[in-house]
């Protein structure tokens, strides 16, 4: 006799059903909120299944987006065994049935299921400060992903509204730059040259603030005899606004970042590889997690999603192979760009000979940045299970 709890986890709720032994469900499927009512009737539920078998049961559910933390954060508190199966394999799992039924009891059922047929393993825990740091780099990605789009479309209202505006300043995403720009465009032009020492501070030189604002100065009077719409300027306005927001958004997640990267050692590892400065190293750290956790680097370029598939039957055997990417698309991306940061300039002298070396064998300039962010994660994961840093 062998208890066990499948959880079907959903937004808010979760359906489980208990099974003293195989194919012996112990009463019927039932619905808990994902509240603490709901999480101590869980509770309940699990200590009348230990007292009957005398047994504890394990808790076997699929990872579901963030949906399941709270009922794992319980069951970590509680000490109950609970197991989290790849969404993959439990579709797999799923599949093998004859008859296609798709419901929330059947899922918990086919859960439980897979733990008596041996196909789960015990989910490893981690330093919870891996956590907190992937929750900032997947926000600082997901800020920076909305700052771009805002800046394309600031740049394309320029073009309509204050086109000669770009000659003054040569970076027009700077803080001074969109200051100054928000002055002119609100008619804040008394003194063109109080308004750019302001903003720029001590940063710049007497000299330079009195450059921009005879420029500014010719810009504006050429600006101020177009006709313009009144509309597209008050668009812009907000644009400039909203740019400055994220800017600096962006800027306290930065410190957020370098604060909780100083608590994890790992980061600093990851920074000894050429061409991975602090973010790229934050966002690889907070993705694989503890690398403990795999075995040897295959299973981490899998968990990446860049291990090659693989499609052979009988005689044949295919020519071309594509990653699976069925990994983490974030673990990928912080990996190509650490590759193109390492071949540009050779930063990396290793990751530049072994791009040199596929290149020259006619190999595509994309497969041949996968195939090298396949060799940097092999080091990646030396560096982090030897806790030593890289050495060229």
């Amino acid at each position: 006799m062998e208890p066990v709890i499948g959880v079907d986890v959903a937004k808010g709720f979760s359906v489980i059903q208990a099974f003293l032994k195989r194919n012996e469900p112990w009463g019927k499927a039932i619905s808990i909120s994902h509240e603490q009512s709901g999480f101590e009737q869980l509770g309940e539920i699990l200590t009348e299944l230990q007292a009957q078998t005398g047994i504890s049961p394990a808790v076997v559910l699929e990872a579901t987006g963030h949906y399941h933390r709270g009922l794992v954060a319980y069951l970590e508190r509680s000490g109950w065994t609970y197991f989290i199966v790849n969404p993959l394999q439990a579709k797999r799992a799923k599949g093998t049935q004859l008859r296609k039924v798709k419901t929330d009891a059947a899922d918990a059922w086919h859960l439980a299921e897979m733990y008596y047929r041996g196909d789960v393993t015990p989910h490893r825990t981690w330093d919870e400060g891996f956590t907190e740091l992937q929750h900032v780099t997947r926000q600082h990605e997901f800020v920076t992903g909305m700052f771009v789009q805002a800046k394309l479309n600031m740049r394309a209202l320029l073009d309509q509204v204050f086109p000669a505006y770009e000659k003054v300043f040569r970076n027009l995403f700077s803080v001074t730059s969109l200051y100054v720009l928000a002055r002119c465009l609100e008619g804040q032009t008394e003194d063109l040259h109080v308004v750019i020492r302001k903003s720029a501070g001590k940063s710049h030189s007497e000299k330079w603030v009195e450059a921009k604002a005879e420029t500014l100065r010719e810009v504006m009077s050429r600006w101020g005899e177009q006709p313009r719409s009144r509309a597209q300027t008050s668009v812009l306005r907000s644009m400039v606004d909203l740019v400055l927001a994220f800017t600096d958004q962006l800027s306290e997640l930065e410190k957020q970042m370098n604060e909780m990267a100083r608590g994890l050692p790992e980061v600093e590892l990851v920074k000894s590889i050429p061409g991975i400065g602090d973010k790229l190293a934050a966002a690889i750290v907070a993705e694989i997690g503890d690398v403990r956790q795999f075995k040897e680097a295959k299973q981490l370029v899998a968990f990446a999603g860049l291990d090659p598939g693989i499609f052979r039957s009988g005689k044949f055997t295919a020519t071309s192979s594509r990653i699976t990417k069925r990994g983490s698309k974030r673990l990928r991306r912080a990996l190509y760009l650490a590759v193109q940061c390492g071949i540009r300039g050779r930063t990396n002298p290793r990751i530049r000979e072994y791009y040199d070396k596929k290149r020259k064998e006619g190999k595509p300039y994309k497969v041949v940045v996968i195939a090298c962010a396949n060799k940097l994660l092999h080091h990646v994961y030396a560096i982090l299970c030897k806790q030593q840093p890289f050495q060229t």
